[in-house]
């Protein structure tokens, strides 16, 4: 091994000691590195064979996390993927999240919504029409987005008539 490849494989794992990267995001911080395309291939290759480098488990991970603390759906991790230079096989893979975690996601999202919205945002189509909106740029299917929003304006709407049905003097005038 040249002292080029040398440096560059001390860099490479300098920073996969810090954190995990995608191959692509490696590639591109040892060629701003001014680190030869050729080396930089060498290295991804080396780093790929120790282990220290797997897009696909990386993938994995990273929707696993950034569904239910983000609230993201498979939409957008599919294109956060293929934005830090996944392979569009293996984003796809890793977009396709099992029910529990694609559950967990929906829920963060919509509390993440529901802290902007207005107070009583069930109640009106723009209401309602904005908090869809917000569950489709977070990545979620337009049928499924209209679900939950449904299903999240009844349980308002029951609880909001629940508070209104109680018995006594509302007023406090008796």
């Amino acid at each position: 091994m040249n002292r080029e490849a040398s440096q560059a494989l001390t860099a490479a794992l300098k920073l996969l000691s810090r954190r995990d990267y995608f191959q692509a995001e490696l590639a591109l911080r040892l060629t701003k590195k001014d680190f030869r395309l050729e080396i930089v291939e060498d290295v991804l290759r080396r780093c790929s064979d120790m282990g220290y480098l797997d897009d696909a488990t990386l993938a994995e991970r990273f929707a696993e996390l950034r569904a239910p603390t983000r609230g993201w759906g498979p939409a957008r991790i599919r294109a956060e993927l293929v934005k830090r230079g996944v392979d569009e096989a293996v984003s796809l893979r890793a977009s396709n999240l099992p029910e529990t975690i694609l559950d967990q996601a929906m829920a963060t999202a919509l509390r993440r919504a529901e802290v902007r919205a207005r107070d009583g945002w069930w109640r009106t189509g723009e209401g309602r029409s904005l908090m869809i909106s917000s569950l489709l740029r977070r990545g979620f299917e337009p049928e499924e987005a209209h679900r939950v929003v449904g299903r999240q304006c009844e349980i308002r709407e029951a609880a909001d008539h629940a508070i209104n049905d109680q018995p006594g003097d509302p007023e406090g005038i008796s």
